[in-house]
C-alpha cells in the first residue's frame, strides 16, 4: 500500500498546487489588473504571469491524472465509474480533461496569438471574459475538490 499512498500524496499536492494557482490568477491577478492604473499594461502583465503559472499547471495536471489513473488501475476501480454514488469520480475526471485541454490544445494553438494583441494596444476587453471564464472553471473545480472529498470518505455512500 506504500504505492498508492505515494500516489495520493502526488495527487493531493499536484491539485493543491494547480488549484491554488487558479484561484490566484482568478480572485488576485485578474482583478488587480483590471483596476484602472494598469489598463494600458494589462494584458501583457497577465501574460507574462499566466505563461509562468501555466508551464507549472502543465505539469500538475499532469501528475494529478498520472496518479489518478494509478490509483484506479492499482485499486481496480474502474467498476466504480459505472455507479452513480461515485458520481464525483466523473467529476475529477472531467475538470482534469477541461483543464487539460485548456493547457495541452487551446492555449497553446488557439490562444497563441494574445501576444499580438498587445502590440496591436488592445487589451482583452479589460479582461473581463477572462475572468468570468475563470471565475467559472474555479467554481467547478472547488465543487469537485469538496465532492470529491465527501466522496472519499463515504459521505455518499
Amino acid at each position: 500500500m506504500n504505492d498508492l499512498t505515494i500516489a495520493r500524496a502526488i495527487h493531493i499536492v499536484s491539485v493543491v498546487i494547480w488549484m491554488g494557482g487558479v484561484t490566484f490568477v482568478t480572485l488576485v491577478l485578474i482583478p488587480t489588473l483590471r483596476r484602472t492604473s494598469f489598463r494600458v499594461d494589462q494584458l501583457a502583465i497577465f501574460n507574462a504571469i499566466e505563461n509562468r503559472f501555466a508551464n507549472i499547471a502543465r505539469v500538475m495536471v499532469l501528475l494529478a491524472g498520472i496518479s489518478g489513473f494509478y490509483m484506479i488501475y492499482k485499486l481496480n476501480a474502474w467498476n466504480r465509474f459505472t455507479e452513480i454514488q461515485y458520481f464525483w469520480m466523473h467529476a475529477m475526471v472531467f475538470v482534469w480533461a477541461l483543464f487539460f485541454l485548456a493547457l495541452f490544445i487551446v492555449e497553446p494553438f488557439f490562444l497563441k496569438d494574445h501576444g499580438k494583441m498587445v502590440k496591436n494596444g488592445h487589451n482583452i476587453t479589460n479582461l473581463q471574459k477572462t475572468q468570468i471564464v475563470h471565475a467559472i472553471i474555479l467554481l467547478l473545480s472547488l465543487v469537485t475538490i469538496i465532492a470529491s472529498v465527501l466522496g472519499a470518505h463515504g459521505f455518499f455512500y
